[in-house]
């Protein structure tokens, strides 16, 4: 599968090259974590303000630290809290969150990142409310999203000099991955870190994720993350 991604990585080297992953939710992680631990110094990076409200939050992301506690493999993880950056085992056996949690900067990032899709319009709130009507592949409002989810990794990716960074959004059959490849490229120039686009929707990859819960008793939400896709 990772075949013709080796050609841009230098496989000379004795160390496996690092990869920052950036984590959507713990039933996508899976798939993508089982095959790349296998070629790749892996670092796992949470980043979702999208999600919401903050019950919904914690709940997918003590889904995410399960699977955590159950793989084992070539991996770290990086967290919002600086006390956490490679101490994997402090993280899994702790209860709390720790990531930190601000139900403002998911609407600050659209704000702040509006001009990606075009927005020239004064009002960004009547402009949100249009959006709030479209379905997710075609609203601006995830495309918008999608940017600023793969922005923050990629400059988490440089602030640790990790070679690679790729996203388990695109494993989900509900995000663009023409849209995810579109902006990528934006963030590639603004970041200059590596991008790798896998296809993680091959090799039967939803019936082994579906097999994986139901083994694990993992627990998949019903909803993309925003309250917009929640009320839909």
């Amino acid at each position: 599968m990772f075949d013709n991604y080796f050609s841009q990585v230098n496989l000379e080297k004795k160390e496996k090259p690092k990869l920052l992953l950036h984590i959507c939710c713990g039933p996508d992680l899976i798939i993508p974590l089982l095959d790349l631990k296998k070629y790749f110094k892996l670092y796992l990076y949470w980043y979702n303000p999208n999600i919401q409200p903050y019950t919904e939050y914690a709940r997918r992301y003590k889904e995410y630290i399960k699977i955590l506690k159950l793989e084992e493999g070539d991996f770290e993880i990086i967290s919002d809290d600086e006390n956490f950056w490679k101490e994997k085992i402090k993280l899994l056996e702790s209860d709390k969150i720790v990531n930190k949690y601000d139900d403002k900067e998911f609407y600050d990032k659209l704000f702040e990142n509006k001009d990606i899709v075009w927005i020239k319009e004064d009002n960004f709130d009547d402009v949100m409310k249009d959006f709030s009507q479209m379905e997710e592949k075609d609203s601006k409002r995830c495309d918008i999203c999608y940017y600023m989810r793969l922005l923050e990794p990629a400059k988490i990716a440089q602030k640790y000099n990790i070679d690679f960074f790729t996203t388990t959004l695109l494993i989900s059959p509900k995000k663009s991955v023409e849209k995810l490849n579109k902006y990528w490229q934006l963030v590639v120039n603004k970041t200059w870190v590596k991008y790798l686009s896998f296809d993680f929707r091959k090799n039967n990859w939803f019936q082994r994720a579906s097999d994986y819960t139901k083994e694990n008793n993992i627990w998949r939400q019903n909803y993309c993350g925003c309250l917009w896709a929640k009320n839909k």
